[in-house]
């Protein structure tokens, strides 16, 4: 053999190794990329379970080291219930992250539509209530996730839908500022007579000072659903801005 043909063979056998170095790298940094994702979401509940410790109650506290003591030898069956009675606990201890952490456990057992949009309204009063910038993060990616996948286990639950176009529209996006009422619009659009979506837009419209709009929308939902509580609180909060105190006293009084 030549030297020209070991060459050409040396030149053929690092082409192919390099061919599947670009296939298989790519596969690797994705399992790592994944890996390193769920590690990070696992360490960040961690931290807030530490940081919450010292401040449950001794009764709480009790409570939690019980059930958790109980996970590693429960069973399929008792296993939901021990994580419904772990979210229940750290819910009344006003740790709603944490909370959500466990429903999202619930629900990833039973990978039904229920038990995912509970976990995602169980996050989303985590971003309303937390003062803490790393938990308000976890919990709006978290709830944004948890109702995604309801949406798509039951797309015919608009409650779903709406509750994911009002965290959006509450925490907007850097990169598409407009998305949750975007939502909130395609949804009115498609469903004219939804009293809650009809309210949510007019809701974000007093934010704005679209009054006179918000206005309009707020009199049609009355009119399709004479004793929605939200619709009446609204209005007392529109013309109380527009500085019509006759009008909002009206409303107000229905609004309880």
């Amino acid at each position: 053999m030549t030297k020209s043909q070991i060459y050409t063979l040396l030149g053929f056998g690092v082409l192919i190794l390099l061919l599947m170095a670009m296939r298989t790298k790519p596969q690797e940094l994705l399992e790592k990329e994944k890996d390193r994702s769920l590690n990070l979401q696992s360490t960040d509940v961690n931290i807030l379970k530490q940081e919450a410790v010292a401040t449950l109650s001794d009764n709480n506290k009790a409570r939690i080291q019980i059930l958790e003591s109980e996970i590693s030898k429960a069973d399929d069956d008792s296993i939901e219930e021990i994580y419904k009675d772990l979210s229940s606990v750290w819910y009344d201890a006003g740790e709603i992250g944490i909370a959500g952490h466990y429903a999202e456990e619930v629900a990833s057992k039973n990978q039904d539509a229920n038990s995912w949009g509970i976990a995602g309204t169980t996050y989303a009063l985590c971003v309303k209530r937390s003062k803490k910038d790393k938990e308000r993060t976890l919990c709006l990616a978290k709830a944004i996730e948890a109702l995604e996948a309801a949406i798509s286990l039951d797309p015919e639950e608009l409650s779903y839908q709406i509750n994911r176009a009002v965290i959006l529209a509450e925490n907007p996006p850097a990169n598409n500022p407009m998305q949750g009422v975007k939502l909130l619009l395609d949804l009115n659009k498609n469903f004219p007579k939804n009293v809650p979506v009809i309210n949510n837009i007019a809701k974000f419209a007093i934010q704005t000072n679209q009054l006179d709009k918000a206005e309009q929308r707020l009199l049609g939902a009355i009119e399709l659903d004479p004793a929605n509580v939200m619709s009446h609180c609204l209005l007392a909060q529109l013309y109380s801005a527009k500085g019509e105190n006759d009008k909002a006293s009206i409303y107000q009084a229905k609004c309880q």
